[in-house]
């Protein structure tokens, strides 16, 4: 309720600092400033927070997430579970299945997740990813004893053409660069509407500690109340 009112008094924001820079769409970060004086202008004191490793996000969440995948898809052996294709041994079904069954982006990531779980690359890999995810969560306990919330934009640009990234798989992650962070460190986050950029809409990400969803809540509440319909 406090939000729908439009008063953001006593909130502290905080702007991630490694959230800008190169990479970004100038538009975006047009519509980035423009929510930020948005919620100045309705009464929260803004700040500028860095957490130095929140660049590290990315590198570490695509050796993580493979090797989650690569173990949890390993169930599907068209014995047990998922679909099954073709006849013959085991082995020739299991390959069979898995071919027809999943998609080039999962293979892929079964391939990077079985790799990086290997023997001899496991703590080089998986096990420095996860190191950097403990540091990522630091960086958030930090930051939320300086402020309530943290904002960023959503993406780093707005939605690219359906498949103008496929043959770029790198590309199509860093579209992710900025929420990655709360996945890793399991906080809460939601993204809202921020304005249109050449036609296509942006997106304030709002995160917040885990279990801390009110906060969400009432900055988001109190931005759209103030930023009105979108065009």
């Amino acid at each position: 309720r406090e939000g729908a009112r439009g008063d953001l008094s006593g909130v502290r924001v905080g702007v991630v600092s490694e959230f800008a820079g190169e990479g970004y769409q100038s538009g975006v970060e047009a519509s980035f400033r423009a929510s930020v004086d948005t919620l100045r202008d309705l009464g929260a004191e803004v700040v500028e927070v860095a957490c130095p490793n929140f660049r590290y996000a990315l590198p570490a969440y695509y050796l993580i997430l493979p090797s989650e995948v690569s173990s949890n898809l390993a169930r599907f052996d068209a014995m047990r579970y998922g679909l099954r294709v073709g006849d013959g041994s085991a082995d020739q079904v299991m390959a069979a299945s898995r071919e027809a069954g999943f998609g080039p982006e999962v293979k892929r990531r079964i391939m990077l997740g079985t790799y990086a779980l290997s023997a001899g690359y496991y703590d080089a890999f998986y096990g420095q990813a996860q190191k950097v995810r403990t540091l990522i969560a630091r960086d958030f306990d930090a930051a939320y004893e300086k402020v309530d919330v943290l904002v960023s934009p959503t993406t780093p640009t707005t939605a690219f053409p359906l498949g103008a990234k496929v043959e770029d798989p790198v590309a199509m992650y860093q579209f992710d660069l900025c929420t990655l962070p709360l996945n890793l460190a399991g906080h809460c986050g939601m993204s809202v509407p921020s304005g249109l950029v050449d036609g296509l809409p942006a997106g304030l990400q709002i995160m917040a500690p885990a279990l801390a969803d009110d906060r969400l809540y009432r900055v988001g509440a109190a931005f759209e109340a103030a930023r009105g319909p979108i065009a």
